[in-house]
């Protein structure tokens, strides 16, 4: 420019798509192994979007998590959840995964996860969101000599599962975190908690036992996960743009709740759609049925004690 100022030129966030109900939830795990799933009820948060999750399948844990996460977010950069199949290269899906492209060993490792991400099926109900028995992605292929993953998220994810209930995650926040899977796990947590509207700091205050079981942690002790803990909040305070900007103990003796104060995340709640209301009407009215008093027939009443028609 002719002053010689510079021209600043701000960088888009790089927002991945991520439904409510699961980032609340134990469904992804920071344990790297453990058994699989048949119609697991699956521990979700007591307060927040009033889910129930049922699992069957693998293990999953945060490396299924950064997959998947990476997977929807270029969907959704290239318009595609609930489009069809497009294709990728397994390099940029590793950047968007905070790892690199190195060797063999990397690549079979991606095919492995990708091939149990695609056995996971979940159902998922809450006030707004009705996913009965679906997959987490409809097609998941890797090509081992192209490098070229293909993938689709059908209708049934785009429309049910992240349509009325998403947060907006930061994934470049979150990539850099690298192999804090605590951190990254914690990340999904705190950004699905409510935002203001002035995009205002927020304040919220999490049971550290209620953390330690939804976070599937493999410590054996209390002492150790708020020993854990403390160094992931305190990861999440770094960076030029952290989430976390404060962090305490409720009491430093019990170390019963943490204080966690946010930066402002995006997070979207709807009404619920026509068709959950349906299903809660329904429910609703066969609770009334069930609960209302049977009256018996004249038949009945006049027939002497004893006497079986």
């Amino acid at each position: 420019m002719a002053d010689g100022s510079e021209l600043v030129v701000k960088k888009a966030a790089e927002l991945a798509p991520l439904p409510l109900s699961i980032a609340r939830s134990a469904l992804f795990s920071v344990a790297p192994s453990g058994p699989s799933s048949k119609h697991r009820v699956i521990p979700t948060a007591k307060k927040g979007v009033n889910a129930a999750i049922t699992y069957t399948g693998p293990h999953l844990s945060m490396e299924h998590f950064r997959l998947w996460q990476s997977l929807l977010f270029l969907a959704d950069q290239r318009g595609q959840l609930g489009g069809d199949e497009f294709e990728v290269s397994l390099s940029e899906v590793l950047r968007h995964m905070g790892k690199t492209y190195k060797d063999k060993e990397l690549k079979q490792k991606v095919f492995d996860v990708l091939t149990e991400l695609k056995a996971a099926v979940v159902t998922v109900t809450s006030d707004r969101v009705n996913y009965e028995s679906n997959s987490l992605i409809d097609v998941a292929k890797l090509d081992l000599s192209s490098r070229m993953l293909t993938v689709r998220f059908g209708e049934a994810i785009a429309g049910k599962l992240l349509d009325r209930e998403i947060l907006r995650n930061d994934i470049a926040r979150s990539r850099e975190l690298k192999r804090h899977h605590l951190a990254i796990w914690l990340h999904g947590f705190i950004s699905s908690q409510a935002s203001r509207s002035d995009k205002k700091e927020t304040k919220h205050t999490f049971s550290v036992d209620e953390l330690r079981r939804l976070c599937g942690s493999q410590a054996k002790e209390r002492r150790h996960f708020c020993e854990d803990l403390g160094r992931a909040l305190s990861r999440l305070k770094e960076g030029e743009k952290p989430l976390v900007t404060h962090w305490d103990w409720d009491d430093l003796r019990t170390k019963s709740k943490v204080i966690v104060t946010k930066s402002h995340t995006l997070v979207k709640l709807l009404e619920e759609s026509p068709e959950v209301a349906r299903e809660r009407e329904r429910a609703e009215q066969g609770k009334k049925l069930a609960a209302k008093p049977r009256y018996k027939a004249q038949g009945e009443i006049n027939a002497p004690r004893g006497f079986v028609n």
